[in-house]
């Protein structure tokens, strides 16, 4: 070690506190390294210190482990500008073996910090003999005024100081010194995880299947402390099993958008909707991690309402991908895809394939068969949403061809919900309408339940998986694990994960696909050594093998270097959702002042056509008006002219000659 004393400061600790520290040093420092008690001050024994010597200052009531002295020795002797170096204060944790993780998982950032702790520090000696002695803070700020550095040992952990394994928000502590915090306090204890689950809705999709996989197997991994974001429609059954694992901790979407504890990963593993979505993200974690599925979205319009939303969605994309600490792709293909697109840095992107088998626990309610399929029917299933990209309708024409060119006598059952923006469902229906006898032919179930679904798949003679574009692709997997074969075609994902050996389809012949896919409907070899070799890939693919893969994406994010792009990003959607709400708020504004300048237009016509009446009514009344009225009855004989009016007989009597009189006149007047 050289030249180095230790001086335990021993003022204001509790009874038993220096004997922790003296016992301490004793089980983890070199004999030979002097240790001296300071009674009268820090100051006093650093005077003491022979000139040039090195001063490891600790507080009595600090503990130490394995490796602290060299640490912090390698701390000082990064740079000859560093003239002290302070160790991770580990508050009231139990060093055991954290001390010795923190060590291993340590970038080694040595991170500047104003001062060195009076807890636990280093000080060089050629600093000492420049400054004089003195307290810590005292030497530090002198040293500090002469434009000399001290940085924290952040490899060397002690117990008893400071709560540097403590979560702190990007925005409080950025840089290298938030950097190496984070991985101290993620090696040092459970890694805390989010999961943005607001995706686990009622239906049954291969996202949601994915999502509940993840959260099954994350949450059986001791090192992983689980939290999950649930949105309003989540099944009860999904519901009530999540509830009862004490090792998930749920959350509302309320909840988290009125702001909760930090994690220290939060993880979307689905891509960003909206801004909305991204903006959450940063209320729940100190690092995000995105898995993006694939870019169908991003280059198709028609799977958007209209083009602004598809715009958005664009955009949306983008600066999640520019603001994400580290995005997960399930396939090597879906992500040279981003690159490709220029969408992602290289280093921030991992291709990390999902687990083929199920972990989430199967629905105990066994298969259901579909009333619309009878006994012993036989059936080629094609299970998905009616998207463009699943191609549904070369499913048809392969069904077609293989009833037309081989006989087969079964149905194509279509299993999957009709989506509102990129359907196929105009192409399945003209194909229906001009040949009629595909109508026997073809069954569409839309949405299924898993009884249902499971039926299917034990009862298929083979599963039709006719996608043009997939980031990863359950279903060759599901079908495999139901012994059923499945029939895709080289293409997207598929040829990585499933092999290009095993892909039966023809791109995009349906005669030569049924030529092809033939023999797999019924028993013998070819069929079962399908499923065999679906079954190998699929094994290749097991959670066993994507967790150590994804918990090494997380500590990534956590070790990742700040990037100043970051929090302007996070800022300018801040920024744009207030706006957007300000935006929102004029418009309201404005149809509001429209609908009551409207309603006294409308009550100013009310006043008019009232006036207007009213002036009919004085010019048909005429003379027979009261004399205020610019009539010629006083108010006496008006009332007996209504008392008149009001009674039959009497007008009849009294009113019988006016009749008369006003006849005469009319005739007069058509004379005229």
């Amino acid at each position: 070690m050289g030249d180095v004393a230790i001086v335990v400061d021993r003022s204001g600790a509790a009874d038993g506190a220096l004997e922790r520290t003296l016992a301490s040093i004793a089980a983890h420092t070199s004999p030979e390294v002097p240790v001296s008690v300071a009674d009268g001050g820090v100051a006093k024994a650093l005077r003491a210190t022979p000139t040039g010597t090195d001063a490891a200052v600790i507080a009595a009531g600090v503990t130490v482990a394995e490796g602290w002295l060299e640490g912090l020795r390698d701390a000082v002797d990064s740079d000859s500008i560093v003239m002290s170096a302070s160790a991770l204060g580990a508050g009231g944790l139990e060093l055991d073996s954290r001390a010795a993780a923190v060590r291993s998982h340590s970038a080694r950032l040595r991170p500047t910090i104003p001062a060195a702790r009076a807890e636990c520090c280093l000080l060089r000696g050629a600093g000492l003999a420049l400054v004089g002695s003195g307290e810590v803070g005292e030497v530090s700020a002198r040293l500090s005024g002469l434009g000399l550095v001290h940085v924290l040992a952040d490899d060397v952990l002690v117990g008893g100081a400071g709560s540097d394994l403590a979560a702190v928000s990007p925005d409080e502590d950025a840089g290298p010194l938030g950097r190496a915090r984070a991985i101290a306090r993620t090696a040092a204890a459970p890694l805390t995880v989010t999961i943005d689950a607001r995706a686990l809705g009622i239906a049954t999709t291969g996202m949601r299947t994915y999502i509940l996989d993840l959260i099954a197997a994350l949450a059986a991994r001791e090192e992983v402390a689980l939290r999950v974001t649930l949105p309003p429609d989540t099944t009860p059954d999904v519901l009530e099993r999540l509830s009862a694992d004490p090792r998930v901790e749920l959350i509302s979407y309320e909840q988290a958008a009125a702001g909760v504890a930090l994690s220290d990963v939060v993880h979307r593993p689905q891509q960003i909707f909206s801004t909305d979505d991204l903006a959450l993200l940063r209320r729940l974690g100190e690092r995000v991690v995105v898995t993006h599925h694939d870019l169908i979205a991003y280059r198709c319009a028609a799977y958007h309402a209209d083009e602004d939303g598809w715009r958005s969605y664009r955009r949306a994309t983008r600066l999640t991908l520019a603001q994400a600490d580290m995005v997960v792709f399930p396939s090597l293909h879906a992500l040279e895809d981003a690159l490709r697109e220029n969408l992602i840095a290289p280093e921030r992107a991992r291709a990390v394939a999902n687990g083929a088998e199920r972990q989430w626990p199967q629905a105990e309610a066994g298969s259901q068969r579909p009333p619309e399929l009878g006994e012993g029917a036989r059936v080629l299933l094609c299970l998905g949403a009616d998207y463009a990209h699943k191609n549904r309708p070369f499913a048809i024409a392969l069904a077609r061809e293989l009833r037309e060119r081989h006989g087969w006598e079964g149905r194509l059952v279509l299993a999957g919900p009709h989506v509102e923006h990129g359907s196929s469902r105009d192409r399945e229906q003209s194909m229906l309408e001009q040949d009629g006898s595909l109508r026997s032919l073809v069954l569409d179930l839309g949405r299924v339940d898993e009884a249902v679904r499971a039926w299917l798949y034990q009862h298929a003679d083979a599963v039709v998986y006719p996608s043009v574009y997939e980031g990863f692709g359950y279903v060759p997997f599901e079908a495999a694990a139901a012994g059923v074969p499945c029939l895709y075609a080289p293409t997207g994902a598929l040829v990585e994960l499933a092999g290009p050996e095993l892909a039966t389809l023809i791109p995009w012949d349906a005669a030569a696909s049924a030529d092809a896919a033939a023999p797999l409907l019924e028993a013998g070899d070819m069929r079962e050594s399908h499923v065999e070799a679906l079954r190998a890939a699929a094994a290749r693919m097991s959670w066993a093998a994507a967790l150590p893969q994804l918990l090494e994406v997380y500590a990534a994010a956590v070790s990742s270097p700040h990037r100043a792009g970051a929090p302007r990003v996070a800022e300018d959607v801040e920024r744009e959702s207030f706006i957007v709400g300000l935006a929102a708020s004029a418009e309201h504004d404005r149809q509001r002042a429209e609908e009551l300048q409207s309603a006294n237009e409308h009550g100013q016509r009310i006043i008019d056509e009232t006036e207007a009446v009213l002036e009919r009514l004085r010019s048909d009344v005429g003379a027979l008006a009261e004399v205020s009225d610019g009539g010629a009855l006083s108010p006496a004989q008006r009332r007996g002219l209504l008392r008149v009016a009001t009674r039959p007989a009497l007008r009849r009597l009294l009113l019988a000659p006016f009749a008369l009189l006003g006849r005469g006149q009319s005739s007069s007047s058509a004379e005229r």
